[in-house]
């Protein structure tokens, strides 16, 4: 259906743009995919990971549109049941009701809905900026970190650094005690794996 649209899919090059065919020579065995009998409609298939946005979006569309239908049947369901029998009197009718299973009914429809509109709304902000995994990500985070600025961006350990030295700032001494003991946790585990090896 996404390729149906066109969507995520690069654009086909024109006649113009297509390099010539090189004829194998006998040494050369032909690749499958310039085998003249493969059909025209079998077009190499993308990565998996190439429309993680995509699928998400569509996913979360579904999952919600499936969440606001069960809501509403839920919710018919409790007002039909509120409507009192045929020679009843409003007065004496007194419908069925929990209210600790109506609270808990409540809460899992309204987590569902949250769930599936924050999923509906990742992939709709993942397909606006052309995210589709952690290396997009992580590409966006840094030129986010850059500003649009020349200045190459810090590496990891360096923004680890900066961060620890403007929390102890912060803190003051008792962080940096802590920290220390924590290092040298690490120090003790890491030496009690290499014995054992």
């Amino acid at each position: 259906m996404v390729s149906f649209f066109g969507w995520g899919s690069s654009p086909k090059p024109s006649e113009s743009q297509q390099k010539p065919e090189e004829k194998p020579t006998p040494e050369q065995p032909q690749r499958p995919e310039e085998n003249p009998t493969t059909l025209p409609m079998q077009l190499p298939r993308p990565p998996a990971s190439e429309n993680t946005n995509l699928k998400l979006l569509f996913g979360g569309m579904t999952f919600f549109a499936l969440t606001v239908l069960v809501t509403r049947r839920a919710f018919n369901k409790k007002r039909i049941a509120c409507i009192p029998p045929f020679y009843t009197s409003s007065i004496y009718h007194q419908p069925h009701s929990n209210s600790a299973m109506d609270a808990f009914e409540a809460l899992n429809l309204a987590t569902l809905n949250v769930l599936s509109f924050g999923m509906m709304a990742g992939g709709a902000a993942g397909y606006a900026l052309n995210i589709n995994g952690l290396d997009d990500m992580r590409r966006f985070v840094r030129a986010g970190l850059q500003g649009g600025s020349d200045t190459p961006v810090k590496s990891d350990e360096e923004l680890e650094a900066e961060v620890t030295e403007w929390v102890s700032k912060v803190l003051g001494d008792r962080f940096e005690k802590q920290l220390e003991k924590e290092k040298a946790k690490r120090l003790v585990q890491f030496e009690q794996e290499n014995k054992e090896n």
